[in-house]
């Protein structure tokens, strides 16, 4: 699922729109800007800014018959490129026609960018272009130093700017799908740089997930009052996350099971106390892909990406996935004073979804932006909705244009 920002003064509402090249020149200036806040506390430090991801610590040691068997193996999708920066390597995707409408896909908390690689597929069969890319301590990018960098809104903020800006065609405005975390860090960009985003689709979104729904074991597990040890959380945390071959638990983020009711009647406990958070971790991720399975994957970044862990951990102190309503305001207020070609925001919720609650949801979003918000709970879909059912959101994505 799903977390992050600090802030930046509202842009100034007005009617006329800066062209192309502004905007880039502009989009080039804020990534120089977020680059050097981040990384200046760390030009003293005798520590790596960053851990390498699988990409250079485990694939070139292994053959060509066990990379084909890995649960994300490193041609998993099309168009693959690394992008270098103060924090490390970024791995992005990138594929479609290029003259077709540009949409920017942003994963969860835990599974990297295959993780939307079904619905990546069916836009692109669709005439788009399509952008994806792993989260910093994700899939095949590096993890900067957790010690050096918060996983905040200005880290994620600066990933996104420099993957656009790698890419080999413009971008100068495009539709965001995020997903759990994603989505998050959807709202949270777009209410910064409203003259990028023409178009928003939130899929089982953080960002408004109820406190109340944290319980105290989160609370100490992840405070960093300095309570217990950070290598006690990390095990903590990696115990929580490990699937091993035979469970199959919640992926994201980690589960209370003492909130947890047999009681179908019961309400649901939501957010970061929240048991199953997908109904199946043997979802397959990448067609022909038996080992690709969401669990797997999992798994498979826990072994081998040192960094992974601790960008969740710090995901979940500091990304923006609670309490954002003043950035979700900042949004409405873009929208209604017309800062930028957003009209309106979709929201896609699963019916059953254990960590998203529906209801809160919708009634949290609609209070901030009324009639701007656009719905669709899909039936008996849980918080792996922007896996299993890519159909339904492309539909959406159509009516956009």
């Amino acid at each position: 699922m799903t977390t992050l920002l600090h802030r930046i003064s509202h842009p100034a509402p007005s009617p006329t729109f800066p062209s192309p090249v502004a905007l880039g020149l502009c989009a080039a200036s804020f990534t120089a800007l977020l680059i050097w806040t981040s990384v200046r506390t760390s030009f003293n430090s005798d520590s790596p800014r960053s851990i390498p991801s699988p990409a250079s610590s485990q694939i070139p040691e292994l053959p060509e018959d066990q990379i084909k068997s890995l649960p994300y193996p490193p041609n998993a999708l099309p168009g693959s490129r690394h992008v270098d920066s103060p924090y490390g390597r970024t791995r992005v995707y990138e594929w479609g026609p290029e003259n077709g409408p540009r949409i920017l896909l942003i994963h969860g908390i835990s599974t990297p960018s295959i993780a939307l690689a079904d619905l990546a597929h069916r836009l692109v069969a669709e005439g788009y272009r399509v952008l994806l890319f792993d989260l910093f301590g994700r899939g095949y990018s590096s993890a900067p130093c957790s010690q050096a960098h918060r996983y905040d809104s200005a880290l994620y903020m600066s990933q996104i700017l420099l993957c656009i800006q790698s890419s080999p065609v413009p971008w100068p405005s495009f539709t965001i799908i995020g997903y759990s975390l994603g989505g998050a860090i959807a709202a949270d960009f777009t209410s910064y740089l409203p003259n990028l985003v023409e178009g928003l689709v939130l899929v089982a979104s953080g960002g408004l997930i109820r406190t109340k729904h944290i319980s105290w074991k989160s609370r100490i597990l992840y405070s960093t009052a300095g309570f217990i040890p950070e290598s006690l959380i990390k095990r903590l945390v990696t115990r929580r996350l490990w699937t091993g071959p035979q469970a199959a638990r919640s992926i994201e983020p980690e589960p209370d099971l003492s909130a947890v009711s047999s009681n179908p009647d019961e309400p649901r406990a939501g957010g970061l106390r929240s048991h199953a958070v997908y109904t199946s971790s043997q979802l397959r991720l990448l067609p022909g892909n038996d080992y690709s399975t969401v669990s797997n994957v999992v798994d498979w970044q826990i072994l081998h990406h040192k960094g992974f862990v601790p960008a969740f951990i710090s995901s979940i102190r500091y990304a923006p996935i609670h309490n954002q309503h003043h950035r979700w305001k900042v949004l409405a207020e873009n929208i209604s004073t017309k800062a930028g070609k957003l009209r309106e925001v979709w929201l896609v919720l699963g019916e059953t979804d254990p960590i998203i609650i529906a209801d809160e949801m919708v009634e949290d979003a609609k209070a901030i932006l009324g009639d701007n918000l656009k719905l669709k709970i899909v039936k008996g879909a849980a918080h792996e909705v922007a896996i299993d059912s890519a159909s339904e959101i492309v539909e959406i994505i159509k009516t956009l244009q």
